[in-house]
């Protein structure tokens, strides 16, 4: 571990990702905290020190003292929000900052306009900037789609329904795209902290696998036994119609419309390329099998 590095505050440790970065941090032996509302009934782990905030810069202040990086991974939209924690890890003197990303390459120009929703990604990464010369540096970890995470919930979410054997494919189904486990992501903000020059004040890019919703079918069809239901689509309407529904107020559904399409390709925002094989390579981080993948989901599904 970096001498320089010990002291790991994770914000939003009880969403959806939080548990999986606080296990690996805790597993590498990082001291670990944790930043919730001082309204939460969030349990935690037993060797993680709870901090509660009403998120005022005098509560977050005295938070983060005596930190050296800040794991972000609070609600995707909620900018300003994390810039006034961006303000108070300056303050607090804070070395690194991983702000909440963990999804498609939003350093991309075409960003605002496919996927208005990540403006306060944008937002929150171009205020970090400002803050380099405080001597607080960032990294941006990009990783695509949270695949276990997307075929546990099932219910059609990003097409895949593991629980009833149905799936829309969206265009040829044959569109490559990016698609990490949820502890992977873990593991890429440990070794992050452990390659502090490489990954200072840049996007990273990692994954489990480049895949595509065929093969992903092929291999729920192989792991289930059965022959799914398949439905079609293309990502050029799905994203219409999810930003219709954003500019009606259906934001949330919304939200998850364009998502989706950007993640299947609309845009080319989650095909990393050569970028994956460089950053899983410095970071030194597992290959992952897909079917292998595929047939422990399948496995919990029936449990």
């Amino acid at each position: 571990m970096s001498q320089e590095i010990k002291n790991v505050i994770v914000i939003g440790a009880s969403g959806n990702l939080g548990p999986y970065l606080v296990d690996e941090l805790v597993n590498s032996k990082f001291a670990v905290s944790v930043l919730t509302r001082a309204t939460s009934n969030s349990a935690f782990h037993e060797n993680v020190k709870v901090f509660r905030t009403d998120y005022s810069k005098s509560s977050l202040l005295e938070a983060l003292q005596g930190q050296d990086v800040v794991v972000s991974a609070i609600a995707t939209f909620s900018t300003q929000q994390q810039k006034t924690i961006v303000d108070a890890a300056v303050k607090a003197g804070i070395k690194r900052f991983i702000p909440s990303e963990y999804g498609v390459d939003t350093s991309l120009p075409q960003i605002p306009k496919i996927l208005p929703p990540a403006q306060p990604k944008v937002d929150t990464v171009e205020y970090l900037k400002t803050k380099e010369k405080s001597g607080m540096s960032w990294t941006g970890i990009c990783v695509g789609a949270w695949f276990d995470w997307v075929l546990e919930i099932g219910n059609g979410l990003m097409g895949f329904d593991i629980h009833t054997h149905t799936v829309t494919i969206f265009n040829s189904g044959d569109q490559p795209y990016e698609a990490t486990n949820l502890r992977q992501i873990g593991r890429a903000v440990v070794s992050t902290l452990l390659h502090l020059q490489e990954t200072e004040n840049k996007y990273i890019y990692v994954n489990s696998f480049t895949v595509t919703q065929n093969r992903v079918l092929a291999a729920l069809e192989n792991a289930t036994q059965k022959k799914w239901v398949v439905k079609k689509d293309t990502v050029e309407r799905l994203a219409a119609s999810g930003i219709e529904k954003i500019n009606d107020g259906d934001v949330s559904v919304g939200t998850v419309d364009v998502i989706t399409a950007a993640i299947y390709g609309h845009g080319a925002v989650n095909n990393f390329g050569e970028k994956i094989e460089k950053w899983n390579r410095i970071l030194g981080l597992p290959d992952e099998d897909l079917d292998t993948v595929v047939r422990g989901l399948v496995e919990k599904a029936r449990a």
